[in-house]
């Protein structure tokens, strides 16, 4: 007998995996933030100063759909937008207070959630897994 053809293709698994995970997401957040919108908000996190076209570049986003989100962010208090020391047209992303406690709330929830995710695996696992994942989308 056979193997079905979906056994074989690894993108059906990380599609499974993928879906069970947004929905973990979706469970534990709510209609607080997006998995793409908390993707930005980490990177302005991690990133002091970072510009919209660096996080455009970094998270894969297109400035159509990424200007809207930071005006959001922007309306909710979320973020600070600064002009750059040394080129007034440039603006650098901050933070706001209220930003900052919003992303570390969301960052333990989702954190709890991939936890119940990913649960099954090992740390040893998940680092394997993290790695794997990492060396597909990283360079391309």
């Amino acid at each position: 007998m056979t193997r079905p053809v979906l056994d074989d293709l690894l993108g059906y698994h990380l599609r499974r995996a993928s879906i069970l995970d947004l929905a973990g997401f979706a469970e534990a957040l709510g209609d607080e933030i997006k998995p793409v919108s908390f993707t930005v908000l980490c990177l302005i996190e991690e990133t002091p100063g970072i510009t919209a076209a660096e996080i455009g570049r970094q998270a894969r986003l297109q400035r159509a759909n990424l200007a809207p989100m930071l005006a959001e962010f922007d309306g909710r208090g979320l973020i600070e937008r600064r002009a750059d020391a040394e080129d007034q047209r440039i603006q650098r992303l901050h933070l706001s207070p209220l930003g900052a406690r919003a992303v570390a709330d969301w960052r333990e929830r989702a954190l709890a959630q991939e936890e119940r995710t990913f649960g099954a695996l090992t740390s040893n696992e998940r680092e394997t897994l993290r790695g794997l994942l990492s060396r597909i989308w990283k360079d391309v």
